[in-house]
């Protein structure tokens, strides 16, 4: 009789689940004009010889979250470009001051229109600061979500070189001790979906049950309560935010992970000037730095100790700078501009907002024209 009563209990609970998740899940589409299991996971890759994957080509994909509607379109040798067929050309015009972007997503603009991104935008505000006289600026955008540095590296010396670029901007977010490998770590499925090939099966676990609607707003009323029921204080933060080295202990150029780093960074230098380019290295933090409002939506991440991790990134910028490898920190920059206007960085997505990518791209003509 017990026996029974738990079997109906727990089919009740099931059916009482199934109900629930379908609702929210229609909640959510109605919402945001797409599916939950397309907030973060994209069928926008392709396998890519010397980086491992790359961007799909001749792409034109919408992408629809409760935050932003954003449309990218891809050309056929994988730039994101304001349009279909959109090409440019291997030879560099005479007249052009020619920049070729590279890193992760926030280089790529996720999130924003083209015509919104950092790459859209960095030469207009170059050209109004007087930037390259006379010439027109172009900047190649050969951005690609969750690439790290090492293989995009690998991918310049083979095919980016040959654009023969005026400026390679690299980005480098969250952190400066950058991940060195130069293997990558995910793999292209039939689909066009990137997973990471070390993944555990609990992490395997994980990443499902954040596709479920159930599991994703309760999280997101949660993050909410904590924020009103627990005041932030600055020395307790504990969030991070991706597969990034954090720093525990200050700078130290002798340290492993940054030794490391620094390597990797020595290498794109090279690579950069015998192709005949120069290098800048634009770093700037995740939202928490930023927006201090944001500090509780990481606390359950990892992150210990945000000032000294800011004092690490400052201290290992310094130190390249000081060894000829250019790097621009636009964190002031950004805290500044967050203070003037708003939101930088979208809450539930960790990527720039339009007036993100607009503050970044600001500042980098600055210190560029500098």
């Amino acid at each position: 009789m017990k026996t029974g009563k738990i079997t109906s209990a727990i089919a009740y609970l099931l059916f009482l689940f199934v109900v629930v998740e379908l609702a929210l899940q229609s909640f959510y589409y109605m919402t945001a004009g797409d599916f939950l299991f397309r907030r973060a996971a994209l069928p926008i890759y392709q396998q890519e010889p010397h980086a491992g994957y790359g961007n799909k080509r001749n792409l034109s994909f919408e992408h629809h979250t409760p935050e932003f509607r954003a449309r990218y379109y891809t050309n056929s040798a994988g730039f994101r470009v304001p349009r279909s067929g959109f090409k440019y050309p291997v030879a560099k015009p005479e007249n052009s001051y020619r920049i070729l972007l590279l890193g992760p997503s926030f280089a790529y603009g996720w999130g924003v229109d083209y015509e919104k991104s950092f790459a859209a935008l960095l030469p207009r505000f170059l050209e109004a600061r007087g930037f390259a006289p006379g010439r027109r600026i172009e900047v190649i955008n050969a951005g690609i979500p969750a690439m790290y540095a090492g293989p995009q590296l690998n991918w310049y010396k083979h095919e980016g070189a040959r654009y023969r670029p005026d400026l390679v901007i690299q980005f480098v977010y969250g952190s400066m001790a950058v991940a060195a490998e130069s293997h990558q770590r995910f793999t292209v499925d039939k689909h066009g979906y990137i997973t990471e090939q070390s993944l555990s099966p609990a992490q395997i676990w994980r990443e499902h049950f954040k596709k479920f609607a159930t599991v994703f707003y309760v999280w997101k009323i949660w993050t909410e309560v904590q924020d009103r029921l627990e005041p932030v204080q600055e020395k307790s933060v504990v969030g991070a935010g991706r597969a990034m080295e954090v720093p525990i202990a200050p700078f130290n150029p002798l340290g492993a992970s940054e030794l490391k780093s620094i390597g990797l960074y020595h290498q794109l230098k090279e690579a950069v000037q015998q192709s005949g380019s120069n290098l800048s290295v634009v770093y700037f933090p995740l939202s928490y730095a930023i927006q201090p409002e944001d500090e509780i939506r990481w606390r359950h991440l990892g992150i210990r100790n945000i000032k000294g991790q800011q004092k690490f990134d400052s201290d290992f910028e310094r130190y390249l700078n000081r060894h000829q490898i250019p790097v621009v920190n636009i964190t002031r920059d950004l805290q500044v501009a967050a203070r003037k206007g708003p939101r930088l960085y979208y809450w539930l997505d960790i990527h720039w907002t339009a007036e993100g990518n607009a503050a970044a791209a600001r500042a980098v003509a600055d210190r560029l024209k500098r």
